[in-house]
């Protein structure tokens, strides 16, 4: 027999067994008494359980450079972070994934437990895996409840969760989900976080969290990335170049773009992989918080080493479309399209913004 539902028994008993004695000493009936201790319950439940409006959270989150997202544990359902009086929330599942900690919930004492030790990990946003059809993706508008009778117990201690004011703030329910704040777990993790407010019309805003740097690692980060960012330039201006080489070509009730000067396609694809190759010789892995764009753009760079002279045989003996009206994605060749494509250039320049933002509030 469970020990802990007999120990309930016990207790409500001797609970009833005092409401009736409080009754007869006040000569109030037993049964009313008992309605009046129902109804404090009630009371109390409604005090600890707050319906308040949430909204979409409005920034990109990074995590060590790393642009998240908040998927349940089957990977079929894709959360988002909301705010509620300025604080920014996160499901309980993702946040144990940060900090490394196994979850359970004990619904009996309301009590949200991390433990132990897993292996970190950080739901990135831009994972195919989370792009797919028949996914389901929940936002945040609406309600949520507020709930004060939520303990969270991380290693077996009970936190207390403060917003920047220093004001206490709860865990909330929503979607069938905990979320906890998002500021208080980085914290909890021993990252720095962070809110970049945009500063121009094509900025962004974004909460950074990483673990801390020193101003030296800083500057060699920066270094490094606008190092990239020049040479990625130089070979851009090339891909531009195979790009404009396309012209527009009727085909039955279709318009395709198709590759007419093979002479300059050629010479500007030979000039890419030469370029791209200079690159990537010079790249070096790098540690966090630019480890994941940095990642990105070698295997971008890779790319288009490997495949230029298929492109460019391609280019010289026969047909190349980058692009169609036609709706059968088939006649377009995807792998010519990369080289007049600006990925690579826009992963460059996306670890700069990230690393320059993420800096500029803390340094």
């Amino acid at each position: 027999m469970n020990l802990k539902r007999v120990l309930g028994s016990v207790v409500c008993a001797f609970s009833l067994m005092a409401a009736g004695i409080g009754a007869q000493a006040a000569n109030i009936p037993a049964h009313t008494a008992t309605r009046i201790t129902e109804q404090a319950a009630a009371q109390t439940t409604t005090q600890t359980h707050t319906a308040v409006k949430i909204n979409p959270q409005n920034a990109d989150i990074y995590v060590e450079g790393i642009p998240v997202t908040f998927p349940s544990e089957d990977g079929k359902i894709v959360y988002t972070a909301l705010t509620y009086n300025g604080s920014t929330y996160m499901p309980l599942r993702t946040a144990g994934r940060w900090m490394g900690k196994n979850i359970s919930w004990d619904s009996a004492s309301r009590t949200v437990f991390l433990s132990g030790s897993t292996e970190k990990s950080y739901p990135c946003a831009d994972d195919d895996a989370y792009h797919q059809e028949g996914l389901k993706y929940v936002g945040a508008t609406g309600n949520a409840t507020l709930d004060k009778g939520v303990k969270v117990l991380v290693d077996g201690k009970l936190q207390t969760f403060k917003n920047q004011k220093g004001e206490t703030i709860y865990p909330m329910f929503y979607e069938n989900s905990i979320y906890l704040p998002l500021r208080n777990i980085g914290e909890l993790t021993g990252m720095d976080v962070t809110w970049y407010s945009a500063k121009a019309e094509n900025d962004v805003n974004a909460i950074f969290l990483r673990m801390p740097l020193s101003d030296s690692k800083r500057t060699e980060m920066e270094t490094y990335a606008m190092g990239l960012m020049k040479q990625l330039l130089d070979m851009r201006e090339d891909m531009k170049k195979f790009d404009n080489c396309a012209v527009e070509v009727k085909n039955s009730s279709y318009t395709d773009y198709v590759i007419t000067d093979k002479a300059t396609a050629m010479a500007a694809l030979d000039s890419i992989k030469r370029k791209a190759q200079n690159i990537r010789s010079s790249m070096t892995e790098q540690a966090n918080p630019i480890r994941y764009y940095n990642s990105s753009l070698m295997n971008g760079l890779d790319f288009l080493i490997n495949n230029a002279d298929t492109v460019m045989n391609r280019v010289q003996n026969g047909r190349v479309v980058l692009g169609s009206s036609n709706p059968d994605t088939s006649v377009v060749d995807e792998t010519a399209v990369m080289f007049g494509a600006a990925d690579t250039m826009l992963d460059c320049q996306r670890m700069v913004r990230m690393l320059r933002q993420n800096m500029d509030i803390l340094f």
